[in-house]
């Protein structure tokens, strides 16, 4: 038997040698390292993939990369707002900036903070202003409201249903108190966004500013910016167990839930005119529904978002791992370069154990991007009949004389390549069609052999 192998060995390794040609790989492969690649990441704890506490296991930009096979810098960091981003575009290292130059498309998200800094101070200013209230926290005062309060600042120092707060003031009080509260809120959140407030004054000239700078580094690189997503769309079902069916505290949420929904809408229209960039609209897959959020119907970023977790104070408007795979899909929808995945997209939304509830809107678009499973490619099996044979061998000789000749193309389908690439040095030659013989040779006569080629070939 030794004799039949060796003799095997020797003929494949005497085709190796008469079939030999130059090949287009290398030639082939420096062409495209010229060519820009990656993605690049600007903007906030989204898309530093920051939680309430820790970060996700798979940011969007993470998974973003996997799906593309490329390469992934992420300059985002958590707490930044858009004048953040602009020093962060501006004070770039060489390194940086080459990841830049270099980049096919920068993802930024923004705006989100600029939001809150600019909500949470109209809200502590006005709870700070009623005097005769505790509607500040015992120990603050209106000397204690940062210039950019965050939402953790706001749930510290709003005391929203403790005694003497903005509820026990509502729910002691009639009409008019209740009338109060409202039109304080809606002040609060218009100011965000009327003239003088942050979306003209500060976030989208500071945008424009960040867009600009990029662009001077990389002037054809595409510029996805993500708008943001209504985080307050709690199930109804969740208000009535935690609040109460009629409470005010239910009252209060659906004031803010709808005053947000008004904000965010606000800030699409604007962003949607700033020029330069291509709009990802992760709000309507975290939304998840075809016709505006309801009272009845708020829509489904609860579940994108752990924010149903006992109270506003403890929840987090971050993305979870939910989330970032939905922010993904719509990256790489928007991007356009779509294939079946068997990566890091599939493998995260397949390891979810509550997948079977994921929102539709959001489903159709991770269905697209992701495509089928495709099944497993067996290392050796060319034709795909379930055997690793000398038609394989054939078949691997045939393609190599094709993509050895002038034109460079051959007949393999991606799988097929992968499959007849047996040694795994990203060529299909030759080589590969002698060691496919083989171990066809050994595992034709030899009792025990190995169960794969993988394990073949460790042996000689």
């Amino acid at each position: 038997m030794k004799k039949t192998f060796s003799a095997v060995l020797a003929a494949a390794m005497s085709i190796t040698a008469l079939t030999s040609a130059p090949s287009l790989y290398t030639s082939e492969k420096a062409e495209a390292a010229g060519s820009k690649s990656g993605i690049v990441i600007f903007g906030d704890s989204i898309g530093a993939g920051g939680l309430r506490s820790g970060s996700v296991a798979h940011n969007f930009g993470e998974i973003c990369g996997d799906y593309l096979g490329c390469k992934v810098s992420n300059y985002a960091v958590s707490g930044y707002d858009a004048a953040d981003l602009v020093q962060s575009v501006e004070n770039l290292t060489d390194t940086q900036k080459k990841a830049v130059a270099d980049s096919e498309v920068v993802v930024i998200s923004i705006g989100g903070n600029d939001i809150m800094h600019s909500l949470s101070r109209s809200l502590l200013d006005y709870a700070a202003r009623k005097e005769s209230q505790k509607f500040l926290n015992e120990g603050y005062t209106k000397a204690d409201i940062p210039e950019k309060p965050s939402l953790t600042d706001l749930m510290n120092m709003l005391n929203i249903k403790d005694e003497g707060g903005l509820m026990d003031y509502m729910n002691n009080g009639g009409y008019n108190e209740k009338l109060e509260v409202t039109n304080e809120i809606g002040a609060a959140f218009s100011s965000i966004y009327n003239e003088g407030g942050t979306f003209d004054e500060q976030t989208i000239p500071n945008l424009k500013k960040a867009v600009a700078d990029i662009k001077a580094i990389v002037p054809d690189t595409r510029i996805l910016v993500t708008n943001i997503y209504q985080p307050l769309q709690l199930q109804p079902s969740y208000v009535e167990k935690t609040y109460g069916k009629q409470s005010n505290y239910a009252t209060f949420i659906s004031i803010l839930r709808g005053r947000c929904e008004t904000t965010m809408n606000e800030f699409d229209t604007r962003l949607s005119a700033v020029d330069g960039i291509e709009v990802v609209d992760v709000k309507s897959q975290f939304t998840s529904q075809e016709k505006e959020p309801s009272t009845s119907a708020p829509g489904n970023a609860s579940y994108f978002v752990d924010i149903q977790t006992g109270s506003l104070k403890t929840g987090d408007v971050h993305p979870n791992q939910k989330g970032h795979i939905a922010y993904a899909a719509a990256i790489l929808e928007k991007i356009g370069r779509l294939h079946t995945d068997n990566g890091l997209l599939s493998q995260t939304f397949n390891g979810l154990s509550d997948k079977d509830s994921y929102p539709a809107i959001a489903l159709e678009t991770y269905k697209k991007v992701a495509g089928e499973a495709k099944p497993a490619v067996v290392l050796g099996d060319v034709n795909d009949d379930g055997k690793v044979n000398a038609v394989d061998a054939s078949k691997v000789l045939a393609e190599y004389a094709k993509t050895s000749s002038g034109s460079g193309k051959g007949d393999f389908t991606d799988a097929q390549r992968t499959a007849a690439d047996v040694d795994g040095n990203g060529k299909v030659d030759s080589v590969d069609a002698s060691k496919i013989l083989a171990y066809y040779a050994y595992t034709s006569t030899e009792k025990g052999a190995p169960k794969s080629i993988t394990e073949f070939l460790k042996t000689l």
